[in-house]
């Protein structure tokens, strides 16, 4: 554990006596993560304003500090909500008003960050979605929402012009506002660019300037010259009205829409503003993409309303990662496991002075300790006093539910509740609660709770269930236990779970085995179809460069240690070396994917003794 340092001598006081009259060993009850956090903090009263309200309040002394910086180009928090409140106002005489929802396809720039805010300014709701979405799919989210706006980047343009083709949703849509990459670039660096890409791709860019001439098409620009005839007309706050609409990636179920609101997204800010560790003018790298909760809530708008200045890297690989961290060099940072191991691996870092990294967060997948460790290792021998910084959540819960900060950590948890949250640990399936150290099912009860699916009723039940506190809880699917200092330990995903024989097996323990050995570089365990045992599991491993050529050495020392440790039928039945993952667009190990490619063939594969 990395010790608490004074801030906190206090706190530990004042729970000493709690924990005397209050321990029940059940955690929900007993709160022990509150011990970390000041009074104030956790007796304060979720902000009842817009997103866009709350975000201005809080930078109304930081108007001067650059809330953006986009390849160069840096904007002031001033300039930044001017510019949010000319676009709202473009908007309105657009014909845009209070409920209308508005479909984005877009990866993150300057003008989508506006976008959102202006919007949510005028009661309208964003509805952010995947860019690598086929025009079959951006058919459905169109029809399910009803958009007669659509707001697409160039890059994206010829697949969504195929849905413009359909009758149904040339009725549907009015007014298709295309974004360019390039368009808030410091010139002469935006014409070089374009100039660059344009060579690069001529097929492409020739379509993207024709579909930009039809009917209906404006630019960014074009938008800005919408006349102002009519006085905007901006609605009061409204509780619990939708914000933002975010996809689930259907990589362990069926998609689904969630339903983001104003609470959701300020009580998110509100919790880790609670750490008091975040100081405003301090940089954030937003390498996330925007169209997943994690993105626009986590990555836009709780640095913008903690004061910090946004770097806004429209990234979709870890090498991208690595050359923004590189040129840049954030204070705070928020990436999954696969973009730091790429960043600590490369020769270019290994020069590096780290000293200007303060928070370095990972979410969204897994990391094991080994990994956890090695990188807080790397840090500090490149004169970094960080530690990485684990967290876990949900789209369901706008993301973050749990998180590491600074020296409230421990190696192999992913944190304590943030301060306005419970998590209990229950048996599976049950409304029953576990005590301390033993595993169950992660369950959450939050003010970042979604408002629901839309249009899903039956997939929302599945959830949320009312509990006998007359609370309801979000059942995450996940297992994990807690310890008694209010710490969580993700163990594995219920639907990750492989039934082999009758017999119950959870990939993440035969992923610590193998772990174990130092010449695996990362690894994952899926489940294979197999017509003896229904299904078998099977482990992809990726192996440290140094050791690429030793793969049946490390096969014979991997399989000895399942072997030892792990009951016959846990064993995995092959190992299958690989050069990389497949992974989701937020960096996430495919698990889906990776169990398509695996069952390509059912194997007969049988257990080794």
């Amino acid at each position: 554990m990395i010790k608490n340092i004074d801030i906190y001598s206090e706190m530990n006081k004042n729970y000493k006596l709690y924990k005397e009259n209050k321990i029940t060993g059940y955690a929900s009850i007993d709160k022990p993560w509150q011990k970390y956090y000041s009074k104030e903090a956790i007796t304060a009263s979720i902000p009842e304003l817009t997103a866009y309200q709350y975000m201005v309040s809080q930078n109304q002394d930081n108007l001067k500090t650059k809330a953006i910086n986009y390849y160069g180009k840096k904007i002031t928090y001033k300039n930044f909500i001017d510019m949010i409140d000319e676009t709202s106002r473009r908007l309105y005489n657009l014909g845009i008003i209070e409920g209308e929802v508005i479909t984005v396809i877009s990866i993150a720039n300057p003008e989508l960050e506006v976008l959102f805010y202006a919007l949510n300014k005028l009661g309208a709701v964003i509805n952010l979605i995947d860019v690598r979405s086929d025009y079959k799919q951006i058919r459905k989210y169109l029809t399910e929402v009803k958009s007669s706006t659509v707001v697409v980047m160039d890059n994206f343009l010829p697949e969504f012009d195929k849905c413009m083709e359909d009758e149904d949703i040339d009725n549907i849509v009015e007014n298709v506002i295309t974004l360019s990459p390039y368009n808030s670039v410091l010139f002469p660096f935006n014409v070089l660019a374009e100039k660059k890409s344009r060579k690069e791709d001529s097929t492409l860019y020739s379509k993207i300037d024709e579909i930009k001439k039809k009917n209906k098409y404006m630019t960014w620009n074009d938008l800005m010259n919408v006349p102002k005839y009519r006085y905007s007309r901006y609605p009061r706050y409204k509780k619990n009205t939708i914000a933002a609409l975010v996809h689930t990636g259907g990589t362990t179920g069926v998609p689904k829409t969630v339903k983001l609101s104003n609470e959701n997204f300020n009580a998110m800010v509100l919790q880790f503003k609670a750490f008091n560790t975040y100081l405003k003018g301090d940089t954030f790298l937003n390498d996330i993409v925007p169209f997943v909760a994690y993105g626009i809530l986590g990555a836009i708008h709780m640095p913008l309303c903690l004061g910090l200045t946004n770097i806004v890297a429209p990234l979709l690989s870890p090498k991208e990662f690595t050359d923004f961290m590189l040129k840049y060099k954030p204070n705070n940072v928020l990436a999954v496991p696969t973009y730091w191991e790429d960043y600590k691996n490369d020769e270019r870092v290994k020069k590096s002075n780290l000293s200007f990294l303060k928070h370095p967060g990972s979410g969204g997948d897994s990391m094991n300790i080994k990994t956890e460790e090695e990188h807080n290792k790397f840090f500090k021998e490149h004169n970094s006093n960080a530690v990485i910084e684990l967290g876990y959540g949900l789209t369901e819960v706008g993301s973050a539910a749990v998180a590491c900060v600074g020296n409230i950590n421990k190696l192999g948890s992913v944190g304590i509740p943030l301060v306005k949250n419970n998590v209990g640990i229950f048996e599976p399936g049950t409304e029953d609660e576990l005590k301390y150290y033993e595993e169950g099912e992660i369950c959450i009860y939050s003010p970042t709770m979604m408002l629901g699916y839309l249009n899903n009723i039956e997939e929302e039940n599945k959830i949320i269930k009312k509990h006998q506190d007359n609370k309801k809880w979000i059942h995450t699917g996940d297992l994990g236990y807690m310890d008694e200092d209010g710490f969580v330990y993700v163990t594995g995903r219920i639907k990750r779970m492989i039934i082999s024989g009758g017999f119950k097996i959870y990939p993440s323990e035969i992923e610590k085995i193998i772990f174990t050995n130092k010449k695996v570089e990362n690894c994952c365990v899926v489940a294979a179809n197999n017509e003896v045992y229904g299904s078998v599991p099977e482990a992809h491993l990726i192996l440290k460069e140094e050791y690429k050529m030793q793969e049946e050495i490390i096969k014979k020392e991997i399989n000895t240690e399942c072997l030892k440790k792990l009951p016959s039928y846990a064993v995995p039945v092959n190992y299958l070396f690989r050069n990389s993952f497949p992974l989701t667009t937020v960096g996430k190990i495919d698990y889906k994917k990776l169990e398509e490619e695996s069952n390509q063939k059912v194997k007969t594969l049988v257990r080794k003794k």
